[in-house]
């Protein structure tokens, strides 16, 4: 089976980019920050996967976006 990690975080992240509702939309940005924090730290060398680490870091500040505007809360990082 091949590397599923990318998958596993942009599939968390449309999730939750998709979610209307408040309180599984919370959920699901937690998840999909904790699955990007998990891919983040299977890279070996971040440089090979530059690629990916950028859309990892636009996919993070998309998720602080959305939950500023849809659940009024603040970043957590």
């Amino acid at each position: 089976m091949g590397d599923l990690g990318p998958v596993l975080w942009q599939e968390a992240f449309i999730k939750a980019v998709d979610e209307t509702d408040r309180e599984t939309l919370a959920r699901l940005i937690d998840e999909a920050e904790r699955a990007i924090s998990t891919r983040r730290q299977q890279l070996g060398n971040p440089a090979d996967y530059r690629h990916e680490v950028r859309a990892m870091d636009l996919s993070a500040h998309a998720l602080d976006a959305i939950k500023l505007q849809k659940l009024g809360t603040t970043t957590s990082h």
